[in-house]
């Protein structure tokens, strides 16, 4: 995964995008270290120009970063490496963590609920994936924390350790979609991206439910990294928080519009 990540960044960066690219140390992008938890790999990374964006957010940030975004995957379309990273697909993304997630849930209420969601999501996702998902590698993580703005207002992409290859409009600002309040943002992302790369009504629609499947991956990935090893009283509360979160944002999406 580590090597797809920098043969990638590598191909973007050689046609021109601008993200942080990794340095060569003792003729290897990657470093890899004996630690008392297991091997751990390492990449160093030029500095990503620019400063993150504070704010308050403006539509024109966000057309900007729909753009970059649009840039990023049409420059990828020709990418092709030796190196392997799991697919972002439905196993991957939900599968896999609803069997992990699941049994740590001490209310019946959520186990039911997330089980029940999860399956509305392959549901969906799977139905539109068969009129013509985009496929192909995102960046899985495109938020405003994992990008710089220069000067000129030039976006600066960077942290692609989540991606891979995968449904497109996953990196498509879906969870502003149907809230209000956010509304404008995803306008303008929308808009900016359009200005860069065709953008498919089906890639609009499934991006909702898309950033939903990404919330159930990313307590997986919390759970490994950092919450388990708190303790039991610790993980009991993030899951607690974030099937309140996961409700909320749920909430937003309909599971009857189509």
């Amino acid at each position: 995964g580590v090597r797809y990540e920098v043969a990638l960044l590598r191909h973007l960066s050689a046609k021109g995008l601008s993200v942080a690219v990794p340095v060569v140390g003792n003729n290897d992008f990657v470093r890899t270290f004996d630690t008392r938890d297991g091997y751990r790999h390492a990449v160093l990374f030029a500095f990503a120009p620019g400063e993150k964006p504070q704010p308050p957010f403006t539509t024109e940030l966000y057309g900007a970063f729909g753009r970059a975004v649009a840039h990023m995957h049409e420059l990828s379309a020709d990418f092709v490496t030796q190196h392997q990273r799991r697919p972002l697909d439905l196993n991957y993304l939900i599968d896999e963590p609803l069997i992990q997630v699941a049994p740590l849930l001490e209310n019946p209420d959520d186990r039911a609920y997330l089980t029940a969601l999860a399956g509305q999501l392959k549901d969906r996702i799977t139905a539109f994936a068969s009129e013509g998902l985009d496929w192909g590698p995102v960046h899985g993580d495109a938020t405003l924390d994992n990008l710089h703005v220069t000067a000129d207002g030039e976006v600066v992409l960077y942290d692609f350790d989540s991606g891979g290859p995968g449904w497109r409009a996953a990196d498509l600002q879906g969870w502003a979609a149907n809230h209000r309040e956010h509304r404008e943002k995803w306008d303008a992302f929308l808009r900016g991206y359009s200005s860069a790369r065709r953008l498919n009504e089906v890639d609009i629609l499934a991006a909702p439910y898309l950033t939903i499947a990404w919330d159930i991956w990313g307590m997986k990935i919390d759970l490994d990294n950092r919450v388990i090893g708190q303790g039991r009283e610790r993980t009991r509360a993030y899951l607690q928080d974030q099937m309140a979160l996961l409700r909320v944002r749920a909430g937003y999406t309909s599971f009857s519009r189509r």
